[in-house]
């Protein structure tokens, strides 16, 4: 039996740190509220970008966005968090990584969590900073440059994103998307006056595929955030609720001891006095 001492340092240690995550439950939950509100993507931006594209007059010049040679490895990004208490939100990612990835195929990896989880199982990556907390469009700049670039000159057949996709506040999904080789689009018969295309029609697509990266990597990075933000309250929210249930084990524990030490105090006395009336 636990000594009645360290049962009682035991419940006040968890009563304090059961204050602390609490308070840590709420600034995530104040974090997720103001990340919400103030760094939501234009999707009516999103829309008019796809417009844009689809009245692009595509010849053969631009025939390498759409079929790239199949012998090219393809690179994957892994968006993970750079912060802690997410439950299992990292792991989903990993896995989710290891199930997509080719024998021939790069990782680029956003975020420390998932550095150390590919620094562990000795896999080779290249990591770039993570856009933090206030979706640092430099950043996400560098990135596209990278991939762009290397898209461009044919090193590489595909750009996969691994990211966690936010549904609700309870709910995160382990999501796969594809944003290179573009989808060719289909034959639209144009009406009106034909569209004048400067420099050309391949310069043109790569300033697009650009613009449309930029947009795409804010809105997944926001989805991220979002998810990580959910994933971490959820999380500590879980870690009060299994607290809670250890400090009642313990509370309970801490009072039968103490029941139990006053029931022999009492029979001790009361033996005691029978002893004295009998002599």
């Amino acid at each position: 039996m636990i000594p009645i001492g360290k049962l009682k340092q035991n419940l006040f240690f968890n009563m304090n740190l059961g204050d602390l995550i609490e308070v840590m439950k709420m600034a995530a939950t104040l974090q997720f509220n103001q990340f919400r509100v103030h760094q939501e993507p234009a999707e009516n931006f999103y829309t008019l970008l796809n417009s844009a594209y689809s009245s692009l007059p595509l010849d053969v010049s631009t025939n390498s966005f759409f079929n790239p040679p199949e012998n090219l490895p393809g690179l994957i990004v892994l968006v993970s968090s750079d912060g802690g208490f997410l439950g299992e939100l990292t792991i989903f990612l990993i896995n989710r990584l290891l199930d997509t990835k080719r024998k021939q195929d790069e990782i680029v990896v956003l975020g420390q969590q998932g550095i150390n989880y590919l620094n562990e199982a000795k896999i080779s990556f290249i990591s770039f900073e993570s856009p933090g907390d206030k979706l640092d469009t430099q950043r996400i700049g560098l990135l596209r440059d990278y991939l762009a670039k290397r898209y461009f000159k044919q090193e590489i057949s595909r750009v996969t994103v691994i990211y966690s996709r936010f549904i609700n506040i309870t709910a995160q999904q382990t999501e796969v998307e594809n944003l290179l080789p573009l989808e060719r689009k289909e034959d639209v018969v144009r009406k009106g006056k034909e569209i004048l295309i400067e420099p050309n029609i391949k310069s043109v697509l790569e300033g697009w595929i650009k613009l449309w990266l930029d947009f795409r990597f804010y809105h997944i990075f926001w989805s991220s955030k979002l998810a990580e933000y959910a994933a971490r309250t959820m999380h500590l929210e879980g870690s009060v609720q299994e607290l809670t249930k250890i400090n009642q084990h313990l509370r309970m524990e801490y009072f039968k001891y103490l029941h139990g030490l006053s029931d022999k105090l009492i029979r001790e006395l009361y033996a005691a006095r029978v002893v004295r009336r009998n002599n």
